[in-house]
């Protein structure tokens, strides 16, 4: 017989024991499971809570950084940046997300119902309004609303204004570079955003246990660009286009010794501060390219006296102004019938060019026109540069051959044809345009200079040759060039006018009455200082003629660019002509203008009394006569309180050589207001004194 076992705990019911038992082994189970979920939060996933803890406890802050600044080559600034203030929230933080949206909608001026959905997220920070007016954020910082903080942030500014607006670009509200410059000198024009690690307490405030690290502003990007000349240059074209009803208009203005822009205008322009529409951004000098027409007869004639098969006297039969090429015939506007090869670029004759062509062969004509920098980049620091379009030549037809002599079946951009002017008028030697002059750091290392090669484009004695016979063509009198009425105020200059017929995709054909009316030329002619492309895109006023639409621009920018750079000249206004003088007998250049005409009293001077009598006692002055100005003598006009741009309208209109001394309203002006003799320079000071060139 089995003993029986004593129970451990007597007069505890057996259902008891069983119950506490039960009741030991859950929390034993109970006590496993949380050592078990212990071990796996501190040792398997202690990385991953130690993740959280750290965000939740420290936060990186960072400060946007200054972008750089663009200055023009004498250190005047075309975009800076400055402090704006801007609108944030803190949704976490609102107490009443409709009544904050109701108050805070009415101070920036923004709908309350899109407000209370952004107000309403979930997230630590949200952009209200950015880059308010002072007076917006003074009114949502006195409003005192939870969870709404106004803070600085860097804004773009550009003082110019449309002044360079294509070339400079734009940055966006986040300071990225959208266009221009500001594009594709992004990356230096950034700088470091100022970044730090903060400890936050229990009601989020920050503490740094490091210090923060400040932000360093960009690089400054100093451009080629005058600010002065580029006025000129804008101003110029703008006028033209708007005279001529034109669709767009581009000028070029180069340093023909180093290659430099000095100015480069596109019109259509537009305001980079602006946030409207920017249809005006497009930089055309470099991102248009077209048939440029006859000013393309420059390098066929370059190319032919380079290679040795002409000289400037060489004589040609142009056949009446017609010659047949394969199945096409080429037409000049004079029907010359003979000229030599700098008659054909004076009088711009088609026939001249195309039979120049056919001699020198299509593989050398592709060759030289590679060697004139056609059919490439020119490696300037702007984004968007058009190569153009030049096949192959060796695919070339006859007639294609002769029309590209002057300037049909090839395109080109207006800075192309800018520096490969500008080699002929730097004894042959090509360089490569540029227009950022040198970047610098904060500290003033200097991180980048450009590096462009310069080489032999062509013999000195070819760009000597180009030089004279362009010169030519302004030539007047009867057998005068085609430029022959482009006047230059104080400057003889050289160049080649263009007429093109534009071709319409559509009709496949070129069309009868669209035109591309352009300049290209040296200034002055002597001694070659700028390289000027002129190129205005489908005039419609009437006048299409290069010589009619583009020249003035040419005369206009060259005898103020020249002038302002303090380059010697003659007088801009014409002494007296000689009795008898006829203009069509006179073949010389022109370089001065009327002299402008003296103002007439509006009271015609007294008749002589018919015998004497006392005379009233009246006021001595109001007795004289005007005083009559002296044979030869400008009017110089009261300048004061105009602003720049105005007061170089004036000045032009009046003739005059100006030297311009700071920016802002004129305070004084040298001489002062009335006639003066001739030759006059007259020196305008401007409110702000800033320097100029």
């Amino acid at each position: 017989m089995k003993a029986k076992v004593k129970p451990m705990t007597p007069g505890v019911p057996h259902s008891a024991r069983v119950r506490a038992y039960l009741a030991g082994i859950v929390i034993t189970a109970g006590l496993c499971g949380v050592a078990w979920r212990a071990y796996a939060l501190q040792v398997d996933e202690a990385d991953h809570y130690r993740e959280i803890a750290e965000r939740q406890h420290q936060t990186d802050v960072n400060i946007p950084a200054p972008r750089g600044n663009v200055i023009d080559a004498v250190g005047r600034p075309l975009a800076v940046s400055a402090d704006a203030d801007s609108v944030w929230a803190n949704p976490r933080e609102i107490r009443d997300v409709t009544d904050t949206a109701e108050k805070l909608g009415k101070l920036v001026n923004l709908d309350a119902g899109s407000l209370e959905a952004k107000l309403g997220l979930d997230k630590k920070f949200v952009w209200i309004a950015r880059q308010v007016s002072p007076e917006i954020a003074a009114a949502v910082k006195a409003a005192k609303l939870p969870g709404i903080v106004v803070a600085k942030e860097p804004r773009r500014w550009y003082p110019g204004r449309t002044i360079g607006g294509p070339v400079i670009g734009r940055a966006d509200i986040d300071s990225r570079g959208l266009e221009g410059i500001e594009l594709s000198m992004n990356d230096v024009l950034l700088g470091s955003r100022g970044n730090g690690q903060a400890v936050r307490d229990a009601r989020g405030r920050k503490m740094f246990a490091d210090g923060m690290a400040q932000p360093e502003p960009g690089a400054t990007v100093q451009l080629s660009l005058d600010r002065s000349i580029q006025a000129i240059a804008d101003q110029a074209i703008a006028d033209t286009v708007l005279k001529n009803k034109a669709k767009s208009g581009v000028v070029v203005v180069l340093e023909v010794a180093t290659g430099r822009v000095l100015a480069m205008s596109s019109y259509p322009t537009y305001d980079p501060n602006s946030a409207g529409s920017h249809a005006g951004a497009r930089n055309r000098p470099v991102t248009d390219a077209f048939e440029s027409g006859s000013v393309m007869k420059v390098f066929t004639v370059a190319a032919a006296i380079e290679d040795g098969m002409v000289r400037a006297e060489t004589g040609f039969d142009v056949g009446g102004g017609s010659f047949v090429v394969g199945p096409k015939r080429i037409t000049d506007v004079h029907p010359y019938k003979y000229l030599t090869v700098s008659d054909i670029i004076k009088h711009s004759s088609n026939v001249g060019a195309a039979k120049i062509a056919l001699r020198l062969g299509r593989e050398k004509m592709y060759a030289y026109l590679k060697q004139f920098g056609f059919g490439a980049k020119s490696g300037i620091e702007l984004p968007g540069e058009q190569v153009g379009m030049l096949r192959n030549g060796s695919k070339w037809r006859e007639i294609e051959l002769a029309t590209i002599a002057y300037g049909y079946g090839l395109t080109v951009t207006p800075l192309q044809i800018a520096a490969g002017l500008a080699a002929l008028g730097n004894r042959g030697i090509y360089n490569p345009p540029r227009i950022v002059d040198k970047v610098t750091d904060p500290d003033g290392t200097v991180l980048y200079t450009p590096l462009g090669e310069s080489r032999q484009m062509v013999k000195p004695a070819t760009a000597e040759a180009m030089r004279k016979i362009l010169g030519t063509v302004f030539e007047g009198g009867k057998e005068g060039g085609t430029a022959k009425d482009i006047i230059v105020p104080g400057f003889a200059c050289g160049g080649k006018t263009g007429t093109a017929h534009k071709y319409d995709p559509d009709t496949r054909k070129y069309a009868p009455d669209r035109y591309l009316s352009s300049f290209a030329g040296l200034a002055p002619i002597d001694n070659p200082k700028l390289a000027i492309v002129v190129m205005v895109d489908e005039p419609s006023g009437g006048d299409y003629y290069g010589g009619k639409v583009a020249g003035p621009v040419f005369g206009t920018v060259a005898s103020e660019t020249l002038r302002y750079l303090g380059v010697p000249g003659s007088s801009p206004v014409c002494p007296p002509r000689p009795p008898g003088y006829n203009p069509w007998l006179d073949p010389s250049v022109k370089t001065c203008l009327p002299a402008t005409p003296a103002p007439r009293s509006a009271t015609p001077p007294p008749a002589p009394a018919a015998a004497p009598a006392p005379a009233p006692v009246i006021d001595a002055e109001e007795a004289a006569p005007p005083a009559a100005p002296e044979p030869g003598s400008i009017a110089i006009p009261d300048f004061a309180g105009l602003g720049v741009a105005r007061a170089l309208d004036l000045a032009r209109e009046a003739h005059l050589a100006v030297d311009v001394t700071g920016t802002g309203r004129v305070v004084a002006q040298d001489p002062p207001p009335g006639f003066v003799a001739a030759p006059v320079r007259i020196t305008l000071t401007f409110s702000d004194g800033a320097a100029g060139r």
